[in-house]
Order: C-alpha cells, then sequence, then structure tokens
C-alpha cells in the first residue's frame, strides 16, 4: 500500500511561515519529505524557520497586499525550483475591538490580509505556469470565531466568515482543475498571535479562555497536522469542508 503521507516530489506554498500555524506547518511537512515555498514579510523569522526545514526549501520575503511583488516573485520562485501542488494561508492578524471602535482603515487593513490575500493566492496558483497540474489543494485558515459569536470581536469575525464563504465557493468553482478546498477553524493556541491577544488580561482570563476547551489549549503542531492531512492523499474526497480543530470549543 502506497504511504499516504508520503510528500517526495510535491511542492507546498505557506503564507505566516515566520511563526505559529505557519512555521509549524512548515516543520511539520518537511518531516515528511514536502518541498515548500515559505511566504512571510518578517525577514528574520522567516529565515528562522526556513533554517529548520530542509536546505531543498526556498522562501519569499513579501507583504501579502502588494499583489503585483506577490505575483512577481511567486512566478520567479516557481520557474526556478518547481511548480505547486498546493498552499496553506495562515498568514493573519487579530482585531479586538468593540462595535463602537471599528475603523474603516483598520477594518480593510485586517480584510485585505486575512481573506482577500488569500483570493489573490488562489488566482495565483490556479495558473498554469504554478500549477503542478495534480493533487490540487488549498487549505484556508479561518477561526471558532467564523463559526460563533464573540464581544468585541467582529472586524477579526468578520473576515474569518469570509474565508469559510470563499472556500465553498471555490471548492465548486475549481473541482473541474482537481483542486480541493478546505477550511480549518482552530479553536485558541498558544502562539504569538494568541499572546498578542491576551496580552492584556490576567491569569483568571487565560484560565477562563483555557476552560472553555475541554481538551485544553491547542498547540499550532495539532493545526499542522490538520493541514497535512488536507494537503494528503487520505482527504482526496474532501471538498468545501470547514474543519474545527478546536479542542472541543464548538461542541458546548
Amino acid at each position: 500500500m502506497v504511504n499516504p503521507l508520503n510528500f517526495e516530489n510535491m511542492r507546498y506554498l505557506i503564507t505566516g511561515a515566520a511563526s505559529g500555524i505557519g512555521r509549524a506547518t512548515a516543520i511539520y511537512l518537511s518531516q515528511f519529505g514536502a518541498q515548500l515555498l515559505l511566504v512571510d514579510m518578517n525577514q528574520n523569522q522567516l529565515e528562522e524557520t526556513y533554517n529548520q526545514c530542509n536546505p531543498r526549501d526556498t522562501m519569499v520575503c513579501v507583504d501579502l497586499t502588494e499583489t503585483e511583488q506577490l505575483k512577481a516573485k511567486i512566478l520567479s520562485d516557481v520557474e526556478n525550483n518547481g511548480k505547486l501542488n498546493g498552499f496553506v494561508h495562515c498568514a493573519g492578524l487579530p482585531y479586538i475591538a468593540p462595535l463602537k471602535a471599528i475603523s474603516e482603515e483598520m477594518a480593510l487593513k485586517i480584510f485585505r490580509i486575512n481573506t482577500y490575500a488569500g483570493l489573490e493566492l488562489a488566482k495565483l496558483f490556479t495558473n498554469k505556469k504554478i500549477y503542478a497540474g495534480d493533487h490540487g489543494s488549498i487549505v484556508f485558515i479561518s477561526s471558532v470565531y467564523g463559526l460563533v459569536g464573540s464581544a468585541a470581536n467582529v472586524g477579526y469575525a468578520a473576515t474569518k466568515g469570509a474565508i469559510q464563504s470563499v472556500t465553498k465557493a471555490l471548492a465548486i468553482e475549481l473541482a473541474s482543475k482537481k483542486i480541493r478546498v478546505n477550511c480549518i477553524a482552530p479553536g485558541f493556541l498558544k502562539t504569538e498571535m494568541g499572546d498578542q491577544i491576551n496580552h492584556n488580561f490576567d491569569t483568571d482570563y487565560d484560565k477562563h479562555i483555557e476552560s472553555l476547551h475541554p481538551l485544553g489549549w491547542g498547540s499550532p503542531y495539532d493545526i499542522a497536522a490538520g493541514i497535512t492531512f488536507l494537503f494528503s492523499d487520505m482527504s482526496k474526497w474532501i471538498t468545501g469542508t470547514i474543519i474545527s480543530i478546536d479542542g472541543g470549543f464548538t461542541a458546548q
């Protein structure tokens, strides 16, 4: 029987690869032999991730909202290092603010990176110059807050709910190209973004958040395992799904 987790000769792009879920996914996939294109705008941290992966992997330092620059750099990398079988859009920004404090400028900034950048990546990936032509798999990262409500979270939740709708629409549109499109909605994780969100709260709040997850806090590697599954042939009949990996958060 062929090993469904053998990623030899498979190549994937990972955004947000400098930290958190993106870094964990890069390290995880490297262990299964995948070739990677690591993308982030933080050069120093991106290099730290790269140094934990395989020497044949490549990296591109770019702002995902700079569409033309993003396109040019990815095309150049693919021409030199090989086409892609899929990508995961891990890059994202938090936005904690009550409704009365929401600003158009900030809301659009969060939407551009959390949601629209994923659409641009999908457009790029489906280009015949970039897509390897088989085993196509796109994974978007949403959040439990794309599924359930939370006060002072409307700006962030809007972007994460939108990416779930994008997932379902693209799953239908891209099926004829043999490209599967799925989405993971993580619960709270011990990541730099999580720390950024929680740094203004005390230990009681930290314990409260943990209590909302029957299985406790999650790790970026819990999400990386889900992404690896969705890239693999074990999920070859799965598309258009939103998978909650949240320690039981949304089961309550």
